[in-house]
């Protein structure tokens, strides 16, 4: 299964799971995954830092949605990990070659911003190294011998699938994500109104240049 294909499957699942959870979220967090909360200063860090990161764009964009684009993968990157570790796997070669093209391309960045880019950059291949391993282990238990690639990872998002309905999975609606047509989605969760079509097309789904060339600088990415 390619990268994109896990990636599609892994946010449809994680879009089905988002804001299903009981109770609020607790001040400061932005996502509950499981025992792990990534705070909502962790996402303004990496969210800044990744935009350092990726430097001058095409077209400028709202820094929220780059912040939406980081909640998702490190919510993603969360989750897998504690399914790793709940089936005692460790990403492989495929993950690691995968953070070494990164780390190349993150040695020409400011040095504080690295990290954090490589983290979010590798997501996709944690993800679909991690499942892999999990769904030939869970296959192998059911008695099938040598399951394909695509087996495996099909079997390892089934597992992602299931996992937040043991587990707490809870994302603050303030990073406009929900669930729309089983995919995740940004949408508006805000409860302010917003008044005229400039101010509307803040709330767009899509980025909009005028809008994000609009913004204070601190409140655009490119």
């Amino acid at each position: 299964m390619s990268k994109t294909r896990l990636m599609t499957a892994a946010t449809t699942a994680l879009a089905g799971l988002l804001l299903t959870g009981c109770g609020g979220i607790s001040p400061g967090v932005a996502v509950q995954v499981g025992d792990e909360e990534i705070t909502t200063r962790e996402v303004d860090r990496v969210t800044a830092n990744y935009c350092t990161a990726v430097g001058d764009l095409d077209t400028e964009v709202p820094m929220g949605f780059v912040r939406q684009y980081v909640v998702q993968l490190l919510t993603l990157r969360a989750q897998v990990s504690q399914i790793a570790d709940e089936y005692g796997v460790e990403p492989g070669s495929g993950y690691y070659n995968d953070v070494a093209q990164r780390q190349g391309t993150a040695a020409t960045k400011p040095e504080e911003v690295r990290d954090d880019f490589v983290e979010l950059a590798s997501a996709s291949a944690y993800a679909q190294d991690v499942l892999e391993q999990v769904g030939r282990e869970v296959l192998e238990d059911e008695g099938t011998e040598d399951p394909s690639v695509e087996q495996a990872t099909d079997a390892g998002i089934e597992v992602f699938n299931a996992w937040p309905e043991t587990h707490d999975l809870e994302i603050d609606p303030r990073y406009g994500l929900r669930s729309v047509e089983g995919v995740l989605s940004p949408v508006d969760t805000n409860t302010s109104v917003a008044v005229g079509d400039f101010a509307k097309s803040g709330l767009a789904t899509e980025p909009d240049p005028a809008f994000a060339s609009s913004l204070p600088v601190n409140q655009r990415c490119g």
